[in-house]
């Protein structure tokens, strides 16, 4: 596995099509987005430009999976928001999400100037949650009916890791 900052070269309709596939963004606020190349080139492009946010792609074998997003890197606050995507589903279940999390945490301690970073999940996000705890994130509070995905209302648990 190989973590690196996306570059717009790195877009590709499968990409996208990750976007687009109900399962992949049941808890994700791209629910409510539209998708294109077009687009998401600029986005990545943006994020590439940008002293504010990271945008890691995950690789296997040179393959583009998913995602990890360091957000708010110039807070006042020292602190930066993490999401995070597998996108395709064939690496579901195998750990990759753990490692990617755990190697942008190690990219967080060594390269920023930050000390906490932080994630908000829908309760019902099994998986994501695993990630966050196995990383050692502590839960630090829950927003009642905080988060409408797919015409329901969740908690969202909201993680924090000091650095």
């Amino acid at each position: 596995m190989d973590i690196r900052i996306l570059k717009p070269e790195d877009v590709s309709q499968s990409y996208v099509n990750w976007m687009e596939d109900q399962e992949i963004i049941k808890y994700s606020d791209n629910q409510y987005r539209e998708f294109s190349l077009d687009k998401q080139i600029a986005y990545v492009e943006k994020c590439y430009l940008s002293k504010n946010i990271d945008l890691y792609g995950i690789f296997i074998n040179s393959k583009h999976i998913g995602n990890i997003l360091l957000n708010d890197l110039l807070s006042n606050h020292k602190r930066a928001e993490i999401t995070y995507l597998i996108g395709n589903k064939n690496y579901w279940g195998k750990g990759i999400g753990y490692k990617a999390v755990s190697e942008v945490i190690n990219k967080a301690k060594n390269n920023y100037d930050l000390n906490k970073i932080y994630a908000g999940v829908a309760k019902n996000n099994l998986a994501s949650r695993r990630i966050l705890e196995k990383n050692n994130f502590k839960l630090e509070g829950t927003r009642k009916k905080h988060l409408f995905y797919n015409n329901s209302f969740f908690d969202q648990l909201d993680f924090g890791l000091l650095l």
